[in-house]
């Protein structure tokens, strides 16, 4: 082999080396499971080109069972060690509900904002957000009052 066959080589197989390891991982960590249902989590940095990037606390609720299910709780966020939604008055707030087909899953993401996702905090540097003192993040998470509904 030539040197400059030997140098396309070492670039093709670190081009194929980080290309791997951007591969988002799939690790997920239980939340709650009973005989109908399982809650996964798993922190997800999501960036964009029109806002500032973001990590969110992504969820993943699996439906065990063969019927068509209703999934609804009432989520409770620290930020700082402080809650922001933790009194009664916020209840209808922090309500959320999903319809799950019998043996799929839903699973939140970074395009869709909906029940599926917490925001966890801004995951630019603040030298990339003008204005910004102080980046707040989630220190704590509850999904209360799980409830489960066949359809």
């Amino acid at each position: 082999m030539n040197f400059k066959t030997v140098i396309l080589y070492l670039v093709l197989a670190l081009f194929l080396n980080t290309s791997l390891k951007a591969v988002p991982t799939d690790d997920w960590t239980n939340y709650y499971s009973d005989n109908e249902i399982k809650i996964e989590y798993q922190y997800l940095n999501c960036e964009y080109l029109e806002s500032y990037n973001q990590e969110f606390v992504i969820l993943k609720i699996i439906n065990l069972t063969n019927k068509q299910v209703s999934v609804s709780w009432n989520h409770e966020s620290w930020y700082d060690k402080k809650c922001i939604n933790c009194s009664e008055d916020n209840a209808n707030e922090s309500f959320s509900e999903v319809l799950i087909n019998a043996n799929q899953f839903v699973t939140g993401n970074c395009s869709t904002q909906n029940n599926l996702r917490i925001f966890s905090k801004f995951s630019d540097s603040l030298s990339n957000m003008p204005g910004v003192k102080k980046i707040v993040k989630l220190t704590k998470f509850k999904l209360k009052n799980i409830n489960i509904r066949y359809e």
